[in-house]
């Protein structure tokens, strides 16, 4: 037990002493390229500046699928994801955040204009008719109740993987490659090249409510240090203001404020 508190000591004392090495996955563009980032990698990116400032870490970014990402995590103890929907799987294997840094809206079933649907349709009843195409990002969390339904219905639905999956899929839906998607529409009006006039939004019953994405690191004494390190950033009123008023640029409308005001009572909780 005396040899087990020395090595304790050691292993902090060095944590302290030294940068950690952290690794952050992700499917993104490089940092270089941060305008055309995602709000949630900005927003990463800004509080993982303030930790290497300190001498706290020494991140790297390592460009992978959103499977991999989920498989480093796993086999190797320095990695870090962020945007990640935090649910009792992955707690068993991932650390996360106290707070979330991300609040996406619900997500849409975006078809075609020329696509006839009411204009709140059921994913559920529509798997069962097996009338449209969908296509989907492999490894995405969309939410319990679509994720279920995908893993039911698996040989329906036109997987898109690798680098920029997400992104890929956006463009080939437009191009007419399948015939709907599951998405935000936000990121459609953001998206150069698509025309969100060709598009129809409607509202899913198993969507749900505002879905918060987090910080998850390996469930490692490394990746615990980190996201230490990160809550502490996260309870900081300059961080939490950063976070909320970037939510009111990145959305419009209506659903800004909605946003804005759901991560806002999130950041809030003890």
């Amino acid at each position: 037990m005396r040899y087990i508190f020395c090595w304790l000591i050691l292993f902090s004392s060095t944590l302290i002493a030294n940068p950690l090495p952290v690794n952050i996955v992700s499917d993104v563009l490089q940092p270089e390229d941060a305008d055309k980032l995602d709000m949630g990698f900005r927003i990463l990116l800004n509080l993982t500046n303030q930790l290497e400032a300190k001498g706290r870490i020494s991140a790297k970014l390592i460009p992978a699928s959103r499977l991999r990402e989920w498989r480093e995590l796993i086999s190797q103890p320095d990695v870090c994801l962020y945007n990640k929907v935090k649910t009792p799987e992955r707690e068993r294997f991932a650390k996360f955040t106290a707070k979330p840094i991300v609040a996406f809206p619900p997500n849409r079933f975006v078809v075609h204009k020329t696509t006839t649907l009411p204009s709140n349709v059921s994913l559920a009843q529509i798997l069962k008719d097996n009338s449209l195409r969908i296509g989907a990002v492999s490894g995405r969390a969309y939410s319990k109740h679509i994720d279920a339904l995908f893993k039911a219905h698996n040989g329906q639905i036109v997987w898109i993987s690798g680098k920029d999956a997400a992104k890929r899929l956006r463009l080939m839906f437009a191009k007419g490659k399948f015939d709907a998607v599951i998405e935000y529409s936000a990121t459609f009006i953001s998206e150069p090249g698509i025309d969100v006039n060709q598009l129809s939004f409607h509202k899913l019953d198993e969507a749900g409510d505002v879905v918060f994405g987090y910080i998850a690191c390996a469930n490692s004494e490394l990746g615990k240090a980190v996201i230490e390190m990160y809550n502490k950033l996260l309870s900081k009123q300059s961080n939490q203001k950063m976070i909320v008023e970037s939510h009111y640029v990145e959305f419009f409308g209506q659903e800004a404020y909605f946003l804005q005001e759901a991560i806002a009572q999130k950041l809030k909780e003890p």
